[in-house]
């Protein structure tokens, strides 16, 4: 697979920016750790001491430096995978004998440029690490809560497999919205370069009319689809960020009434109600990870014979 193949051959930045994503998750984690311990000693009228104002200022710091790096890294990483993108297709078509170039159809390729080449590197640029970083933080972040009070954790939690339920369901009915919108785009590209490749025949002719009507109607249907696509998105993704609200309540009533009986500290609720974002937040999210990855799925398969990655050897390899 072609996206396997370009994690492959840039294998070390991917570890690395991945690496980062866990590293700033702990970071802050450690953060929270400290503002919990600050909380507990403000509430109990206890005054804080110099080494706890030094490690909060040092969590501060490497808090914001870690975030940095972790953005530039991955940023770097996805430009140099959509780079390796661009270059493989370029050189697919230089590498084609003459035979085969002046039969290729220029409207599929002029729709695989504006649509899925496209599509592949704004995926990278957006959403690839987004998507990375949100399943770390989750893990991390339940793991590191589970250990602090289990209890807690799993109570407030619960109402997350029915969550993730409505998540399969709606990522298919957005993903088939999204698909329906592509398709039509794809329609109306093809209909722009016949317009441009065939205008002399067309002026010839006096076709312009027909074929402009042809272009309109296909342009009408685009815009109908994506805003149909983008209204399912709207609702769904409404629904989803309410019901992921759910785990929240339940800290307020559970983690209230454990601090009313002495169970935990006041700090301990907030760091629980702060971290709660990092374990919810993937959950309101992954409709849209979802549906946005079958999408890119889609367009790797269909662009995966024009591209020829190079080696690091020097030699050439056809992704299919």
């Amino acid at each position: 697979m072609l996206l396997e193949k370009l994690i492959k051959k840039h294998n070390w930045l991917v570890r690395c920016s991945i690496g980062m994503c866990g590293i700033t998750t702990v970071v802050t984690l450690w953060w929270n750790s400290i503002l919990s311990s600050i909380i507990t000693n403000v509430s109990d009228g206890k005054q804080l001491s110099v080494k706890n104002l030094l490690a909060s200022l040092a969590a501060i710091i490497l808090t914001s430096v870690s975030a940095y790096a972790k953005t530039l890294l991955c940023s770097y990483t996805c430009e140099q995978m959509g780079h390796s993108l661009r270059m493989g297709y370029a050189r697919y078509l230089s590498c084609l004998p003459f035979s085969q170039a002046e039969h290729l159809s220029r409207g599929e390729q002029f729709s695989k440029l504006q649509n899925e080449l496209s599509d592949i590197l704004n995926y990278f640029n957006s959403s690839l690490f987004p998507l990375v970083d949100d399943a770390i933080r989750f893990l991390i972040t339940l793991f590191w809560l589970l250990k602090r009070n289990a209890w807690l954790t799993i109570l407030s939690n619960l109402p997350v497999f029915f969550i993730v339920l409505y998540i399969i369901w709606s990522s298919k009915v957005i993903g088939s919205a999204t698909k329906g919108s592509q398709i039509a785009k794809g329609t109306m590209n093809q209909y722009a370069d016949s317009l441009i490749s065939l205008f002399p025949i067309i002026r010839l002719y006096d076709a312009s009319k027909m074929l402009l009507n042809g272009y309109n109607t296909a342009c009408k249907e685009w815009e109908e689809k994506t805003s149909k696509a983008e209204k399912v998105r709207a609702r769904l993704m409404s629904l989803s960020g309410l019901l992921t609200s759910i785990p929240l309540m339940l800290l307020f009533l559970i983690g209230g009434r454990q601090v009313i009986n002495g169970v935990i500290t006041i700090g301990t609720l907030y760091v629980f109600l702060n971290l709660s974002g990092n374990v919810s937040g993937i959950m309101m999210n992954m409709p849209g990870h979802i549906a946005a990855f079958r999408q890119f799925l889609a367009n790797i398969q269909r662009i995966s014979p024009n591209v020829m990655l190079k080696k690091k050897e020097g030699a050439y390899e056809h992704t299919y």
